[in-house]
């Protein structure tokens, strides 16, 4: 039975389309049984992901743009098997409308036995949208292989 990751950031435009479009290259490559899906805490319905972020997910070969904003609601968190947050606040925003959710939602960091938080690039230059792209690589790689284990 796959397991159902959601990625939350603020917009659904730049981090959490990045951690879902990985995490779906990642599943494909290795043959895991994941579904993936992203949202926003602040995000409208039917924006396509940032130009940079759609950029720096096709120099590796990831084809992000039909990408569609959606606002993070109880039928996504419902669907997810686990929520995995950019930022804190993000974490909080969510443990805040549904206390139940505590267990369930995670900063991806936190969750991997990492520190910080996955900075938002927009706004800002390529190379930051590069470096967000890498640090999401590894915390989502980790994040799948300790799903797949049923690792804590």
């Amino acid at each position: 039975m796959a397991v159902k990751v959601l990625f939350v950031c603020t917009g659904n435009l730049c981090r959490s389309p990045m951690a879902e479009y990985l995490a779906k290259a990642l599943a494909r490559e290795r043959g895991w049984d994941i579904k993936v899906r992203s949202a926003g805490t602040h995000a409208v319905y039917g924006e396509p992901a940032s130009r940079q972020a759609i950029a720096v997910l096709e120099e590796w070969g990831i084809d992000a743009r039909d990408h569609r904003s959606q606002p993070v609601d109880w039928d996504l968190l419902d669907w997810a098997d686990i929520v995995l947050t950019m930022e804190e606040w993000h974490k909080c925003y969510l443990l805040a409308r549904a206390p139940e959710l505590d267990g369930k939602v995670f900063v991806l960091t936190e969750f991997v036995g990492e520190t910080g938080e996955v900075p938002d690039p927009y706004g800002e230059t390529h190379f930051a949208y590069q470096e967000v792209r890498n640090q999401l690589f590894q915390l989502v790689e980790k994040a799948l292989v300790k799903l797949v284990q049923g690792g804590d």
